[in-house]
């Protein structure tokens, strides 16, 4: 069996998602073709089909599971028989469990889901625990077939939410590709003063994340209770939200760092008053950070877990 790891590329999505177009795409630049072989892994089949005459003169192959082989020794007898220089995997979201069967020599570079328009509405709402799974995963999440950027919007929250890091982006139905989503900040960078309220939360945590720099050197006034943890028995502290993507089970304490001077906070539930500053996480991430000029102790609010799993009313303050 092959030892060296081999770059491999996973194509998440639902079927005829567009996994099968996007792989045909790519194969055909001039880079596969000239820089080694490449080997296609298909685990689901839609509508769409690899042409062997193209995969021939791009020196590249594709294999089909049959559902009968253990996915393991599937992969290393494709990837013996192939000897690829790259491996494009179209993923079968209904196979749970499916990447952690690849072997060891499959080092996986890059992850993409793509997302039909048509079908979105009604897979985000009976299947947003498997729409989560696919984009938590992935570096790129393509909107295909959307005809307009604003019938993205309702839903720009909740997908930011499942993972910040992504770049997310529309195909019309022409093919042309931009941005898919511009947050919608629900109060104006303009003002020196800035009140965030319980809707207003999840909307600043989002754009902070990305930009720290938006809020140097503001005020913040946090109206509704944000919960006082400590990182470890002597870690920092920090305020924040536990917020809900898709269930119970995925739930995330979306925080900021609290800078002070003293160490004597009690925990708990508070409302406060901070400058917003800009500093570095343990990883070196510049990240807004809280300098509390007035801390005030709070009940509980109710509910206790913030839930961004819905697309919010376009045009609503609540993203």
């Amino acid at each position: 069996m092959r030892e060296t790891e081999i770059e491999t590329r996973l194509v998440y999505g639902f079927l005829d998602a567009g996994k099968t177009s996007y792989i045909r795409d790519c194969i055909q630049n001039d880079y596969f073709y000239k820089y080694g072989t490449t080997l296609i892994l298909c685990f689901e089949q839609g509508e769409e089909a690899y042409e062997e005459e193209i995969l021939r003169k791009r020196n590249a192959s594709v294999a089909y599971y049959d559902g009968e082989e253990d996915i393991g020794a599937f992969c290393r007898r494709q990837i013996e028989a192939c000897r690829p220089d790259r491996i494009y995997v179209e993923m079968n979201t209904m196979m749970q469990g499916l990447r952690d069967q690849f072997p060891a020599c499959m080092h996986v570079s890059y992850v993409v889901t793509w997302i039909d328009w048509e079908t979105l509405p009604l897979y985000f709402t009976n299947f947003k625990q498997m729409i989560r799974q696919m984009v938590a995963e992935s570096q790129q999440v393509t909107f295909r077939g959307c005809p307009s950027k604003d019938l993205l919007e309702p839903y720009s929250q909740a997908f930011r939410v499942m993972n910040q890091t992504a770049s997310y982006l529309r195909q019309d139905p022409m093919g042309y590709h931009e941005k898919a989503f511009d947050l919608f900040l629900p109060f104006s960078l303009e003002e020196k003063e800035i009140t965030i309220d319980v809707e207003r939360y999840v909307p600043l945590w989002l754009d902070a994340y990305d930009h720290p720099e938006h809020y140097e050197g503001k005020t913040i006034h946090f109206t509704d209770p944000l919960e006082l943890r400590r990182t470890g028995e002597n870690g920092p502290w920090s305020a924040g939200r536990v917020v809900m993507v898709c269930c119970m089970a995925d739930l995330q304490f979306m925080a900021f760092a609290i800078e002070a001077e003293t160490d004597t906070f009690d925990g708990g539930w508070v409302t406060l008053d901070a400058l917003a500053l800009t500093g570095t996480d343990e990883y070196g991430r510049r990240r807004m950070k809280l300098k509390p000029s007035d801390i005030r102790h709070v009940p509980p609010p109710d509910p206790l877990i913030l839930d961004v799993n819905r697309p919010r009313s376009q045009g609503s303050a609540d993203q």
